[in-house]
């Protein structure tokens, strides 16, 4: 009979414990020597709250923290928890910028367990492009820029923030200023889409997506391959002292390089500085760059041509300003071309956004005088040879050697950079 009884107390004891592990998940009552920092995590998405602001902050405390199934112990709630319950979870999942930009879906369950409530909260998160712990808040436009530069400098596919600044900047606008800023280094602009979580609220957390035409690793070996160029152009005109012999060489140096053709391309300075693709726009930009690297003072100009968007560039030679337009000089082989405003009838531009190129007074037709043709300033077929300092004749002196042409001097800087 005593054995009986004794069974009998030991099957009721385990009942016991049966009916109490229902109330907590199995991942919580596992126990082993060995779990010591699994039972301290456990104990961390176990919280207890007894009002409204709290059980809102435990559950943005555990989508925040990443955890996927937390724990809230409820005791002397003011107010209606299961009502509460639901807005605040539906408040963190769609309204919070963490809840709305790493959170799937989520649910939750509430069971009474003597004295208290114990609430069950299962997350599901999406997967995001950016972890929410490696986003970093931003709280003004300057940050953000600073930020937007160095993700397009690395060539990054993703920015995200947290914007604490309530008015929405342009970002695409943002991108198109640093990377025109930047064609020597930068060789495509990104499409710039922009997402925000949740809309229309700040703070919100941002996501600024970069595409880029080609791999990051393509696009840094354009980069070094328009930086050779360049400095190879420079090394190029580097025997000359005159503005003016320096652009005559300069314009050798790019129209020896390639016969050009007419294409759009994604990457446009080096379509063109290194594969002989063109537009005006990429023409424009990529003589303001070798002006750059031989010390000319150039601009770029932006107007149009009969009627359709253009680009073509301004020259200051001998404190006289001059239109360039390479484009229409390098397609149709017809020689470097200077020209005042008097020659620009088929253009327009902003007057008062450039520089002047008036035609000097002495150049003007007097009164009564009959007008010549409209004349423009073609350089020489060849570069001037720089004066023989050893006094030797023309005829013994070397002619023009294949170092002189530009691949050539191309290829040896490369070779001596290395």
């Amino acid at each position: 009979m005593k054995k009986l009884r004794l069974t009998a107390a030991a099957l009721s004891l385990c009942a016991a414990l049966s009916a109490c592990s229902r109330f907590v998940p199995s991942s919580y009552t596992r126990v082993s020597a060995h779990s010591q920092s699994q039972a301290e995590q456990q104990d961390k998405n176990v919280v207890s709250v007894g009002d409204y602001a709290g059980l809102r902050r435990a559950i943005r405390d555990f989508v925040r923290s990443g955890v996927e199934h937390g724990v809230i112990r409820v005791r002397q709630y003011t107010g209606t928890l299961e009502e509460d319950l639901a807005a605040a979870a539906y408040s963190v999942a769609r309204e919070d910028p963490a809840g709305a930009y790493a959170v799937d879906y989520m649910t939750h369950e509430c069971t009474l367990i003597v004295s208290y409530y114990e609430i069950h909260v299962d997350i599901t998160f999406r997967e995001t492009k950016t972890a929410l712990s490696d986003i970093p808040y931003v709280s003004n436009t300057r940050d953000l820029e600073r930020r937007l530069r160095e993700a397009m400098d690395n060539y990054d596919s993703v920015l995200t923030v947290y914007a604490g600044y309530a008015q929405e900047p342009d970002y695409a606008a943002l991108a198109k200023t640093y990377y025109e800023e930047n064609l020597d280094r930068l060789m495509a602009m990104p499409e710039v889409t922009l997402e925000n979580y949740p809309q229309g609220a700040t703070p919100r957390i941002a996501e600024v997506t970069f595409t880029y035409p080609e791999p990051s690793r393509t696009l840094e070996s354009m980069a070094k391959q328009v930086a050779d160029t360049l400095s190879a152009a420079s090394v190029y005109v580097r025997i000359r002292e005159s503005d003016w012999d320096k652009m005559q060489l300069l314009y050798s140096y790019l129209t020896e390089r390639f016969t050009y053709t007419e294409r759009e391309t994604k990457t446009p300075v080096y379509s063109l500085l290194c594969e002989g693709y063109a537009t005006s726009w990429s023409m424009a930009q990529s003589w303001a760059l070798l002006c750059r690297e031989a010390g000319l003072t150039c601009q770029v100009v932006e107007g149009q041509l009969d009627g359709e968007s253009y680009w073509w560039n301004l020259i200051s030679l001998d404190e006289q300003w001059y239109h360039m337009d390479l484009m229409q000089d390098v397609l149709a082989q017809s020689g470097l071309n200077l020209r005042y405003d008097e020659d620009m009838a088929a253009y327009s531009w902003d007057r008062e956004a450039y520089p002047a190129c008036p035609a000097p007074e002495e150049a003007q037709t007097p009164a009564g005088a009959e007008e010549p043709a409209a004349e423009t300033q073609d350089p020489p077929s060849e570069p001037e040879q720089p004066e023989n300092p050893s006094g030797e004749s023309p005829s013994e002196q070397p002619s023009e050697t294949p170092e002189d042409d530009p691949n050539t001097i191309l290829q040896n800087y490369a070779i001596n950079q290395r």
